[in-house]
């Protein structure tokens, strides 16, 4: 029972507090990307991950931007926009980086990355064993 209050403790405390901080932009970025959630937690590691992402992007000055997740895999374009959303049920097994490109430019102009963590580490010793004594 210990283990199952744990880890909600554990999930509870990182949502509350990844939801309340906001990404700023840096001084002089002109270009702001945020990913809810910045991080997927599973119960041990090894197990995939599953969420929701969203990503919300803007900038000050017009232009066209495309949505990259790696790898490699374009996710959607806007042309003559200052901001943009965008949400997909993203199954991972290991962190994955979201990045804004300038399409004028193929500049990457943002990289965020959605993290993914374990409460338990996986273990070599087998789950159900046997025992005499």
């Amino acid at each position: 029972m210990k283990n199952k209050y744990q880890f909600i403790f554990v999930m509870l405390f990182i949502f509350t507090f990844q939801s309340g901080f906001a990404d700023e932009p840096k001084n002089g970025d002109p270009v702001r990307l945020s990913l809810k959630p910045k991080e997927c937690v599973v119960f041990k590691e090894g197990d995939k991950c599953y969420a929701k992402v969203s990503a919300n992007w803007s900038t000050k000055e017009l232009g066209s931007f495309c949505l990259f997740r790696t790898p490699d895999t374009k996710l959607e374009c806007w042309n003559g926009s200052n901001e943009g959303r965008y949400t997909e049920d993203l199954v991972m097994s290991e962190a994955v980086d979201y990045y804004l490109v300038r399409v004028d430019s193929s500049e990457v102009v943002v990289r965020k990355t959605v993290e993914l963590s374990w409460v338990y580490k996986k273990t070599t010793r087998l789950e159900h064993t046997w025992r005499l004594f």
